[in-house]
């Protein structure tokens, strides 16, 4: 197989591959593709028509599940097969991470012997666009109250959509937040990964316009008194989906309802059916703040090892 980076050139390929499966993972979009191959070092081979995926943690290489790019399933296996084929006598385990229950169940059809892992911290949350957009009902009565304080606190606040003018907005607020959170980060051995998100935000805001025309990149930005608080960064998954990359919120704004806010905002302008806010990474207090929205599934995804 042909392994080489993923970059802006092949966001078109990526894009058409994601829109023909009807994608709802993140992991599968286009974007998270090439903007995280800066942090995973990951990898794509095109072979006909199937796309192969792997990215690197703790050295070791991980596969994604092979995908048509016309959305075909009749030859998973024979692709997943090719895949193992490949790495034989090099290998001696073949390890597939963040798949989905489907594949899953293929891949133990294949390989009876596999070891599963279930890894809900790596699970998707997809929202109705309409409910984040209203906010209606009373399970969320507690999101709309959090919208009326910040109404009442700061009566001079507005919401812009992402442009190439105001993109550079996007990157104070991040700047703000890194700065105001670089403490707990040194602390908690979490600073490197915040310095790689910052250099993935802003390479995503530097092709912008590129993103934008391929996978439909948006977002938007909150602002206070003429001044930019908070920012979030979307893009088109598949037909149905949108994908939530970045959210941010800098300090004094965020326990005053800011998040709330520019969540409720972006949604009202999302143009698909469903918004993937991805997973929870395993943090207790991200896992409750996802919860509160009542999401309509949280996408399970498995660990899959495959003696080679």
């Amino acid at each position: 197989m042909d392994w080489r980076t993923p970059t802006l050139a092949d966001a078109a390929i990526l894009q058409e591959c994601a829109l023909n499966n009807n994608f709802f993972a993140n992991n599968y979009g286009a974007v998270n593709s090439i903007l995280y191959e800066k942090k995973f070092h990951s990898q794509i081979s095109i072979e006909g028509e199937w796309i192969y995926e792997k990215f690197f943690e703790d050295e070791k290489a991980c596969f994604s599940f092979p995908h048509n790019i016309h959305g075909k399933l009749d030859d998973a296996k024979k692709a997943v097969e090719a895949l193992r084929k490949e790495l034989c006598p090099h290998c001696k385990i073949l390890a597939f991470e963040n798949i989905l229950a489907s594949e899953k169940d293929i891949l133990l059809e294949l390989y009876p012997e596999a070891k599963v892992t279930a890894t809900p911290e790596s699970g998707d949350y997809v929202y109705l666009t309409e409910k984040l957009a209203t906010l209606a009902g009373k399970k969320l009565s507690r999101k709309r109250n959090h919208i009326h304080q910040f109404e009442k606190k700061y009566l001079e606040f507005s919401y812009e959509p992402l442009t190439m003018q105001n993109l550079s907005l996007v990157k104070e607020i991040e700047e703000k937040w890194l700065a105001e959170n670089k403490a707990l980060a040194i602390e908690a051995g979490t600073l490197s990964d915040l310095e790689a998100e910052k250099e993935i935000i802003s390479f995503a805001l530097d092709n912008l316009e590129a993103f934008t025309k391929s996978c439909g990149m948006t977002g938007g930005i909150l602002f206070v008194s003429g001044n930019p608080v908070a920012f979030c960064i979307a893009s088109i998954l598949s037909r149905k989906v949108m994908d939530v990359h970045f959210e941010k919120c800098i300090a004094g704004f965020d326990h005053d309802g800011g998040y709330t806010v520019i969540n409720n905002e972006f949604s009202k302008t999302a143009s698909t059916e469903f918004l993937n806010r991805e997973e929870d990474l395993g943090i207790e207090g991200l896992r409750k703040a996802k919860l509160s929205y009542y999401p309509e599934q949280v996408l399970e995804k498995f660990t899959v090892e495959i003696p080679i």
